[in-house]
C-alpha cells in the first residue's frame, strides 16, 4: 500500500500490483482519502482488495512515491534495541565525548535497573517520503543516520499480549530515524527533541503486509554515499516488533496508522564522528521492503517549505 500523487491528484491511496502497477484506490467509488481512514476499516484488506479492480491504474515511474502514511496518529520509536549499536557505546567514544560520561553516569545512579524499554515520539511533522531531502537545521552540528523497521498499528489495542500485538500488524516499511546527536545529548531527556526536526522522518516506500515479509530471514542495510555503513537481521533485535507494540500499549492505545520504529542497529555516524555533510545521500534497503533513498541538503528555508506542502498535500 503506498500514498502518491500524479499530475492531476495529490495524497492518494494506492495499492502497487507486481506488474508494477499502482492501482489508485481514492479514485475508485466510496474509496478511502487517506491510509488511516483505509487503516481504520475493520476488514480492510478486504475492502482495499475489492477497490484494487475498480481504481485507476498508473505505472509506477509515473507516479510520486509520499510516506505510506504520511500523518499517523503517533509516531513512536524504541532506542538501544540492538545489540550491535549498544556495543557502539565503547571508551574510545566516551573519551571523544566526555559530556556523554556524566550524562550516562547520572542516569544509572537515578535509573539502575529501569523496568521499561527506552521509548521515545517522533514528530509527525518530520515525515518525509522515501525520496524527499533530509535537510540539515541550522543550529544542529551533528546529524546521525538511523536505519530501522517500521511497523504500522492496524488495530485499536491497549494492554495486550505480544500475541495479540502481532495480529494487529498491518503491515512493514522503512524508516530513518535521523537524529540531532548535539541535541540529543544536552540532557537526558532531550531525545524527542533531537528526533523531530523537519525532514528528518524518511519513511517508505511503501507498506508491506505480514503475509508479504518474512521478519525471521530480512535483513536491514545502510549506505552512506554507496559505502556500507550498517548490516543486521531484523531477527536479531533485542524485542520483536510483536513484543515492542506489546510493552507500548501497556501505555497509551494504539490506534490504526499508528508508526513505530523499531531501533537501529551498529553502524551509525556518532561512534566514529562521522555526521551528515551537505551532498550526502543515505540509502536504506530492508530485504522484502524495498528502499529509502534520501539525499541531504543544507539548511534552506525554500526546500523545507517546499516539503511541507508537498506533506500537507499528501495528508
Amino acid at each position: 500500500m503506498a500514498t502518491f500523487s500524479t499530475t492531476t491528484a495529490s495524497g492518494h491511496v494506492g495499492l502497487l500490483d507486481d506488474d508494477g502497477i499502482v492501482v489508485d484506490l481514492t479514485a475508485a467509488k466510496d474509496g478511502p482519502a487517506t491510509a488511516v481512514d483505509l487503516l481504520s476499516l475493520p476488514d480492510w484488506q478486504t475492502r482495499a482488495a475489492a477497490l484494487r479492480v475498480l481504481g485507476p491504474r498508473h505505472p509506477l515511474d509515473e507516479v510520486t512515491l509520499h510516506a505510506p502514511i504520511p500523518a499517523p496518529p503517533k509516531y513512536l520509536a524504541i532506542g538501544m534495541n540492538s545489540r550491535e549499536h549498544r556495543k557502539d557505546i565503547n571508551i574510545r567514544w566516551l573519551l571523544r565525548e566526555p559530556h556523554l560520561i556524566r550524562i550516562a553516569a547520572g542516569y544509572m545512579l537515578a535509573h539502575p535497573r529501569p523496568r521499561h524499554p527506552f521509548f521515545f515520539a517522533k514528530a509527525t511533522s518530520s515525515i518525509i517520503g522515501p525520496t524527499d531531502t533530509v535537510v540539515l537545521p541550522l543550529r544542529g552540528d551533528q546529524v546521525d543516520w538511523e536505519g530501522e523497521l517500521g511497523v504500522v498499528v492496524g488495530a485499536t489495542i491497549h494492554d495486550v499480549s505480544a500475541a495479540e500485538a502481532r495480529r494487529a500488524i498491518a503491515g512493514y516499511l522503512i524508516a530513518n530515524d535521523v537524529s540531532v546527536r548535539d541535541w540529543q545529548t544536552d540532557n537526558p531527556t532531550a531525545a524527542a527533541l533531537a528526533k523531530g526536526y523537519p525532514t528528518h522522518g524518511p519513511l517508505g516506500p511503501w507498506l508491506t503486509t505480514p503475509d508479504a515479509f518474512d521478519e525471521s530471514s530480512a535483513q536491514l542495510r545502510t549506505y552512506l554515499n554507496g559505502r556500507l555503513t550498517q548490516q543486521g537481521r531484523i531477527a536479531d533485535l533485542i524485542l520483536s516488533p510483536a513484543e515492542i507494540i506489546s510493552r507500548l500499549s501497556q501505555f497509551c492505545v494504539l490506534r490504526p496508522g499508528d508508526v513505530i520504529a523499531c531501533g537501529t542497529f551498529g553502524g551509525t555516524g556518532w561512534p566514529t564522528g562521522r555526521f551528515l555533510k551537505p551532498g550526502d545521500q543515505v540509502r536504506i534497503e530492508i530485504d522484502g521492503l524495498g528502499e529509502l533513498c534520501n539525499p541531504v541538503s543544507a539548511y534552506s528555508a525554500q526546500v523545507l517549505a517546499r516539503q511541507s506542502v508537498a506533506l500537507v498535500a499528501a495528508r
